[in-house]
């Protein structure tokens, strides 16, 4: 019997010296876990979810997505549990919710914060500001969205939550010092209470350089919302007034890697400043959106844009 102990203490001893190339591969994800993952916006697929949730998320497992960022749809939010076992049975993962209703949160960001758990989401937050479409944004609400959040943190943290904001482009709206509503946005918040999600699309309808936009608010800026502008788009800075994504011609949507946004420089950018999350969407897309989503994925695996 002495034998056989003092042989399972050497076993012991020489696992624990063992070297790192002794252990078991990693997966996928904790490969990627420090330059980021790849996901998929929702929003994208609204239409068909609307129509057969099992079937379009099975679609979306299909292009190679095992990530997902939700938003606010009855379809989504109206029975989180049912969701997310449908999700499971896709085999997909919700890491993010939207919630785009700037009314709720100002009534009850409780409910938003349980329905993100619900639907086993890490971040959850703010991703719209406008309640009707002819409203310009003003920079009171800019702030007002800010003072929400933080107000909201300690009940997120304490649920194990994120919290977040997507930025749409009308935040860039400048003042009289120089600076933007952005600027003071970012002046309300604690960035660990509050992560930032570019838009890089939006960012660069504004007018703005995203790369430039990137190392600006490098501290802060945790997830990217990557697609791509034709040339013929135009762009600068605009308050939001009468505009409403869906709204706008598909035809201003384009696959990564068509249109004119520096891509390589982006994810470059993404990997100095430790971005989380490039999230591929299409708001609306003139063509068939699931190709879009597999030739934004190919270009940026063939030209080795990501981590």
């Amino acid at each position: 019997m002495r034998s056989i102990s003092l042989l399972i203490i050497a076993i012991a001893l020489l696992l624990s010296t063992a070297p790192a190339f002794a252990n078991p591969v990693k997966d996928a994800d904790e490969i990627l876990s420090s330059g980021g993952k790849l996901a998929a916006q929702l929003w994208t697929f609204r239409y068909d979810l609307e129509k057969d949730v099992p079937g379009t998320l099975k679609k979306i497992k299909n292009l190679g997505i095992n990530y997902v960022e939700g938003f606010d749809a009855p379809f989504i939010v109206g029975d989180a549990v049912k969701f997310r076992s449908q999700l499971d049975a896709a085999g997909l993962k919700m890491f993010a919710l939207h919630w785009n209703n700037l009314n709720d949160w100002r009534k009850n960001p409780t409910i938003i914060i349980q329905t993100a758990k619900k639907l086993g989401a890490h971040y959850t937050g703010i991703a719209w500001l406008k309640v009707s479409k002819e409203e310009p944004v003003t920079l009171a609400v800019v702030n007002e969205a800010a003072d929400i959040l933080m107000k909201a943190c300690p009940q997120a943290k304490a649920a194990g939550l994120q919290l977040y904001y997507h930025i749409h482009g009308y935040e860039l709206q400048p003042t009289t010092d120089n600076k933007t509503f952005f600027d003071s946005f970012v002046s309300h918040i604690d960035y660990n209470c509050v992560r930032l999600e570019a838009d890089i699309y939006w960012v660069t309808y504004a007018g703005n350089n995203p790369v430039q936009f990137m190392e600006k608010y490098r501290n802060g800026v945790e997830l990217l919302h990557i697609k791509d502008m034709p040339d013929n788009v135009s762009t600068g800075i605009f308050n939001g007034a009468d505009f409403n994504p869906p709204d706008m011609p598909a035809q201003n949507w384009v696959p990564v890697g068509k249109g004119k946004i520096d891509y390589k420089s982006i994810f470059e950018k993404g990997k100095q400043i430790g971005v989380k999350w490039y999230i591929l969407e299409m708001d609306k897309f003139d063509g068939d959106v699931y190709a879009a989503v597999a030739s934004s994925l190919a270009y940026i695996r063939n030209k080795k844009l990501f981590p």
